[in-house]
């Protein structure tokens, strides 16, 4: 639940919400800067629709950091048209099974 109430906040502003799946690589760079500088010390958050509290069971802001380095990777990377190395750090990412 909490993933799912961040993950609102952040696209209702996200400059690029109008945009296709295309933009799927600056979706996911940016949602993982936006939790990145979430303040540590914030323990809930309202969840959209029924309001209720949603709490952290733990700072997550680390983890987002790391993620959003291997995104700016893999996006620097197919730019330069290696999509090979790209894959790799979307996998390294999402898992093993990502396309």
């Amino acid at each position: 639940m909490l993933v799912d109430t961040l993950a609102y906040q952040f696209i209702v502003s996200w400059e690029h919400c109008d945009k296709s799946y295309l933009y799927h690589d600056y979706l996911i760079r940016d949602f993982l800067l936006y939790l990145s500088n979430i303040d540590t010390s914030q323990m809930h958050w309202r969840a959209p629709g029924s309001g209720s509290y949603v709490y952290k069971k733990g700072n997550f802001q680390r983890y987002a950091v790391e993620g959003y380095q291997l995104a700016v990777s893999a996006i620097h990377h197919e730019s330069n048209e290696r999509p090979a190395t790209a894959r790799n750090k979307w996998r390294e990412l999402f898992g093993p099974t990502y396309p």
